[in-house]
């Protein structure tokens, strides 16, 4: 072949694949089509960054690498590229064939990991590209982080000690075993509260910290409120391991350490993954970033997207250098930034990039639309709370004419902030819902139910048994309760064995009055 040739069937094949993403944007398109290596999305808000995930996973299952490749096909031919020169755009032709002589190695549904970081968002992607593939979407692994860890653990999680019916904990279920264990232990709960506890621990295991590290790190410090949390860590992970169950951050810890310190298992998955794409990276932490090294070592086929001016969870462990160094922690890296905001007029943007101006240590971007200038943005300063409410319920009354109430919205950062406008809507008479509440997992009767389910597939786990043991009312104290949990503790053995077959079981002997 001469280069005549290889160039006429490369700029024909780049020509069709950009004619199957024309909806998009120039930049939207570019990151589509970039495919291999490292890849940093600078995505602004509102900039369609979740209309390129889908189509940049449409594009890597339709074609592959056809679209950042110089790869020749051998068996291409000078009819095969006058084919594809003669397609138009939007006209009618044979789409299989073009499909077949543009493709370089597509990728398979299984291959491609699309982590997010909300089910709301992992569903929206798995909606979207339902509609756009149809049923061969059900196979990528469109989820999130703790999502893609459960998955990775239900299959290897007995490397690590747990067996595949192993309990999660939520939030409320960790507090209870920690205030067991801060009594137990006779500390004072109002100088270590249980949330607090809890909090420190989750630092230590996003640094990837185990207890026997933070035990000794502490007694090298001398720091006597940093050695309490720590025992009260490592009787923490015990009561865990006993319980055969994992917390929230136990799902990307133990799934680290897992491929950290497996070789075969590691191996497994960085073959499985030939892409990884990663959304909201600014918002991760370091057992995420490391999670996400691990996965996508394979190929180093790996994508990000974020947006460095919107990082705000700081106080959950989440480092903003994971997007600030990505270019320095991947050789050969490309960045792409997305700046064209499709939701705001020109006056929001305006507005926003001089605030953002002001950030430090940010990668640079201005957002821009075609959506024109729009309404000028009105800034009100309150003297207090009552005043600030009279003010909102006084734009919506002037602004009503003509408009549905619902046609409005309340944006506020804090629950305390809603009584003081809840008042002034009530007293201007203006009907309103606030949207929030008691979440429904979060509900006693389903928690109830939960733990009623986890206890038929895990007998071990002690915490939801003693939830439900009870309830409803079977006549069981909390003395005999106690006295149940003491000789299973005594014996090493799950509650469930002590209450599931009495007669075998003798009380302890109590200790003389």
């Amino acid at each position: 072949m001469n280069e005549q040739f290889d160039q006429r069937f490369l700029s024909a094949r780049r020509r069709y694949i950009e004619s199957q993403f024309s909806q998009l944007n120039d930049m939207q398109r570019k990151a589509v089509m970039t495919t291999e290596g490292p890849l940093l999305l600078l995505a602004g808000a509102g900039s369609g960054k979740t209309t390129v995930l889908i189509n940049r996973i449409a594009n890597l299952m339709r074609f592959g690498r056809g679209s950042d490749s110089n790869e020749i096909p051998e068996y291409i031919t000078q009819e095969d590229i006058a084919f594809l020169e003669s397609i138009e755009p939007d006209s009618a032709y044979d789409c299989r064939r073009a499909d077949c002589l543009c493709a370089v190695e597509p990728a398979t549904p299984w291959s491609i990991l699309a982590i997010t970081f909300t089910n709301k968002a992992a569903n929206e992607i798995r909606d979207r590209l339902s509609s756009l593939l149809g049923p061969e979407a059900e196979d990528i692994w469109a989820m999130t982080f703790h999502s893609a860890c459960c998955r990775i653990l239900r299959r290897d999680i007995e490397a690590m000690g747990y067996t595949r019916s192993c309990t999660i904990y939520d939030t409320s279920d960790s507090e209870r075993i920690m205030k067991d264990i801060i009594k137990d232990m006779g500390l004072d709960d109002k100088t270590f509260p249980a949330k607090y506890v809890l909090g420190a621990i989750s630092r230590e295991k996003d640094k990837m910290v185990s207890s026997e590290e933070m035990l000794e790190r502490a007694q090298a410090s001398g720091d006597l409120r940093a050695l309490h949390i720590a025992r009260c860590y490592a009787k923490y992970q015990t009561r865990l391991k006993d319980n055969n169950a994992l917390d929230f951050d136990d799902i990307i810890y133990v799934t680290v350490k897992l491929l950290q310190e497996h070789e075969d298992v590691r191996q497994y998955y960085q073959r499985k993954f030939r892409y990884v794409l990663v959304d909201e990276y600014q918002d991760t932490n370091h057992m995420q970033y490391l999670l996400t090294s691990l996965l996508s070592a394979g190929y180093e086929n790996v994508c990000v997207v974020g947006d460095d001016d919107q990082s705000i969870y700081r106080f959950r462990g989440a480092t903003i250098e994971n997007i600030l160094s990505f270019e320095k922690q991947y050789h050969g890296c490309r960045t792409i930034r997305l700046e064209q905001n499709y939701r705001s007029t020109q006056s929001i943007l305006d507005a926003a990039n001089a605030v953002i101006s002001h950030n430090l240590g940010r990668k640079g971007k201005r957002l821009w639309t075609s959506n024109g200038r729009g309404d000028p943005i009105t800034l009100y300063e309150a003297s207090d709370e009552g005043t600030e409410g009279n003010f909102v319920a006084s734009r919506i009354i002037a602004g009503s004419r003509g408009k549905n109430f619902r046609d409005y919205a309340i944006l506020y950062r804090t629950n305390a902030q809603s009584n003081a406008l809840e008042f002034a809507l009530k007293r201007n008479g203006i009907p309103y819902r606030v949207i929030g509440g008691t979440r429904f997992f979060d509900r006693a009767e389903v928690k109830d139910m939960l733990s009623y389910l986890c206890v038929i597939n895990n007998r071990s786990d002690d915490l939801r048994l003693r939830r439900i043991i009870n309830n409803p009312p079977r006549g069981l104290g909390a003395k005999t309760i106690e006295t149940a949990q003491r000789l299973a503790d005594a014996e090493h053995k799950p509650l469930y064995d002590i209450v599931s077959d009495p007669y075998s079981n003798t009380p302890l002997e109590q200790p003389p009055m």
